[in-house]
């Protein structure tokens, strides 16, 4: 807690990182990946092994640019920073062992950015308006030869769905959770927009169960997404192992690397 404590106190990011409730999410997964290193173990190793084979797709390799770089847990950034001239590491926080990790590497960058354009475009939304315009962010770069998203594709809406129960709380939840899927379908077509090969690393499927092995739900995301791409591989995440969530339930998500080419 200490450490967590101090983390939030020193870490380089936004105001809206931190009352948003990036930041400390942020902590909260790399105080879980702590917990759970044995379990996350094989997901990160998958992680990281579909990111090289993607970028040998590439035809040259000036910029490779990272979406949802996170605490650098699922990244090889040596390899990335090896084998590119630039690498831009995109998020809306950069924990301080992020900065100094990368301070090793002149060619990599972090980049604090909203991939959702949620943050630039929440003062504007309404009950009656709640459309977030199409993400444009990078699409101009000539030099970009390679793009990898890391963000879970069900991870992208929380945080700004929670802004919306406390500020449109007539918002019911069938319209929060049609919203989360536009936000979820325009970082797909996002992807797909820039044109040179991009490897999407997402959960697809998100199954709860008790310590007994009884399901309790299954939440199937690809149902309700138009997916443009190759399905290279799929694997099991133990994201919390029974016990690490209250009442000693556990929870697993179903994992792919997607080709976008």
């Amino acid at each position: 807690m200490l450490s967590e404590w101090l983390t939030y106190l020193t870490a380089d990011c936004s105001v809206f990182a931190r009352e948003s409730g990036y930041l400390r999410e942020c902590i909260g997964i790399r105080a879980r990946y702590r917990r759970c290193k044995n379990a996350w173990l094989s997901h990160l190793e998958n992680s990281r092994s579909a990111l090289l084979e993607s970028i040998n797709s590439c035809r040259s390799y000036r910029t490779a640019l990272v979406l949802g770089s996170g605490v650098l847990l699922d990244i090889p950034i040596a390899e990335l920073a090896a084998r590119f001239e630039s690498v831009w590491l995109v998020d809306l926080v950069h924990l301080p062992e992020v900065r100094r990790a990368v301070r090793r590497y002149a060619n990599v960058r972090c980049i604090e950015h909203d991939v959702t354009g949620f943050r630039e475009q929440r003062a504007a939304l309404s009950e009656g308006g709640l459309d977030l315009p199409d993400p444009v962010q990078f699409l101009d770069e000539a030099s970009i030869d390679w793009v990898a998203s890391v963000n879970l594709l069900s991870q992208l809406p929380l945080l700004p769905q929670d802004w919306l129960r406390g500020n449109f709380p007539a918002i019911d939840e069938q319209q929060l959770e049609a919203w989360g899927d536009r936000i979820m379908q325009q970082h797909l077509d996002y992807l797909a927009a820039f044109g040179v090969p991009v490897c999407l690393l997402t959960d697809y499927e998100q199954t709860s169960y008790r310590r007994s092995g009884e399901m309790l739900s299954v939440v199937d995301f690809s149902t309700r997404l138009r997916f443009a791409g190759v399905l290279l591989k799929t694997w099991r995440w133990d994201v919390a192992p029974p016990g690490e969530i209250s009442g000693g339930t556990g929870r697993f998500h179903l994992v792919a690397s997607i080709a976008i080419i």
